[in-house]
């Protein structure tokens, strides 16, 4: 017979017990240095409101780690900023920069931040530019605390992508609005459309696709992804270059699966679920997300889940996500596509964070 859960569960690791964290980060969070930082930050808040009061919006600026994808926002300019205009050392050049964004709103996410605050680049625009609405998008909240802290008290309103440590990086900054999830942001809403027919009529594998770029931190998702490659090569472990590819080569490795098993790292709401349902396919996920906010507000005939056997012995689950996409056809493929594009793509997230903004901040 096998071990019963209880055994199993006093065979975890002892230290540090979760009652333990939690009573860190409450004690660490009612530090009363946050207070001074809070007051300071809703005095610039509150400034902002009077300065952008009844003005109407016409620039943004977005960070290229987000804008990959070429954001349209009706009536608005869009223009996509790299760490060299924060950290450019011409003084002039920096001046002209910082005067080009009073108006306007900046949205970056913590990749785009984390390249620019090591200068100080970062900071000394944030801190200069008081006429200017400054978004952080943080795709990962969940795990990279020590820059999380920093992007979110560097910002005017903090949106995460995830649901983990909501309380502590609300000390850093009580303008926090979301979850705003993560979006398929690999292709434009127009190379997307522009593409239809290569989509619907790509000649796809049986076998899932699912390569995943490796994290020593998150041993337990390396072994259930080792686990799986033993059955399917085609799920397995990749590297960073993948970005680095035309979008018609990366729109052809997507649309050659039906299936994408989709581990992610902490149970997170994962870009590639909108990828594989924007180019048609259907994400195959862990059972533990199925009932998490947004997750199980999709289609439910979009998705799979698989259980912890699943991952050892995969091949019925992955019969059975096969019938159903073979059953659904081109229609189900186009729905699957047209749901993604109109509700996961990054303009519609781009386009709530600014919604969020015009409501706050009177505009």
């Amino acid at each position: 017979m096998s071990a019963s859960i209880p055994a199993l569960f006093q065979n975890l690791p002892p230290a540090p017990t979760p009652g333990g964290m939690s009573a860190q980060v409450m004690e660490f969070c009612q530090n009363a240095a946050f207070f001074p930082m809070a007051a300071q930050k809703q005095l610039r808040v509150e400034a902002l409101k009077a300065f952008f009061r009844g003005r109407a919006l016409h620039k943004v600026f977005i960070g290229e780690d987000i804008n990959r994808f070429g954001a349209q926002l009706p009536s608005l300019e869009v223009i996509s900023v790299g760490p060299d205009f924060f950290n450019t050392q011409d003084q002039a050049l920096r001046a002209a920069r910082r005067a080009s964004l009073e108006g306007a709103v900046v949205i970056l996410n913590n990749n785009d931040i984390a390249r620019v605050r090591a200068s100080g680049g970062y900071q000394d625009f944030y801190t200069k530019c008081d006429k200017t609405v400054f978004v952080a998008w943080d795709w990962d909240n969940h795990h990279w605390l020590e820059n999380s802290t920093f992007v979110a008290a560097h910002s005017d309103m903090y949106c995460p992508a995830h649901h983990e440590n909501l309380y502590l990086l609300s000390r850093y900054n009580w303008l926090v609005a979301g979850p705003v999830y993560c979006a398929s942001i690999q292709w434009s809403r127009r190379f997307l459309t522009d593409r239809i027919q290569a989509i619907v009529g790509a000649e796809r594998s049986d076998v899932p696709l699912g390569k995943h770029v490796p994290y020593a931190m998150f041993s337990f998702r390396n072994s259930v992804i080792s686990t799986l490659s033993a059955h399917f090569p085609s799920v397995g472990f990749s590297d960073q270059t993948f970005h680095g590819r035309a979008p018609e080569d990366r729109l052809r490795e997507w649309c050659a699966h039906k299936l994408h098993w989709i581990m992610p790292v902490l149970n997170d709401v994962a870009i590639r679920i909108f990828d594989a349902l924007i180019t048609g396919g259907i994400p195959i996920l862990p059972s533990s997300m199925k009932w998490l906010p947004l997750v199980r507000d999709i289609p439910q005939e979009h998705m799979v889940y698989f259980t912890p056997g699943d991952v050892v012995s995969p091949q019925v689950l992955v019969q059975g996500a096969l019938e159903r996409f073979n059953a659904g056809g081109a229609d189900r493929l186009i729905e699957r596509h047209r749901y993604a594009l109109e509700c996961h793509h990054g303009d519609g997230r781009l386009a709530e964070m600014l919604a969020i903004v015009q409501r706050e901040f009177g505009l």
